[in-house]
């Protein structure tokens, strides 16, 4: 499976209304997609932190899918996949 229809899955498990952040996206693809998540982030392995460019870049994966998710004009203050707390960016699935 691809990274783009992982994403999607994930987004079509939110319920219509309500609003989510990256980290959550990031942490399901972590968990309920492991060989895609760490295809994903092995793509940006020369960079100076991939797993920081990896879980950026996923935001751009959810943008893909306008008709699912909407990008608000606010952060999200929200734990990471290691567990620190850091500003991400909030959706609204629609």
């Amino acid at each position: 499976m691809s990274i783009n229809k992982a994403v999607e899955n994930i987004l079509l498990d939110v319920k219509t209304g309500c609003v989510f952040d990256s980290h959550l996206v990031t942490k399901k693809l972590k968990r309920d997609y492991p060989v895609e998540y760490e295809e994903y982030i092995s793509k940006f392995e020369k960079s100076e932190d991939p797993t920081l460019r990896g879980h950026q870049r996923i935001g751009h994966e959810i943008l893909k899918f306008r008709d699912l998710a909407e990008r608000m004009d606010y952060q999200s203050w929200s734990e990471n996949i290691n567990g620190n707390v850091s500003e991400c960016a909030l959706w609204k699935r629609i």
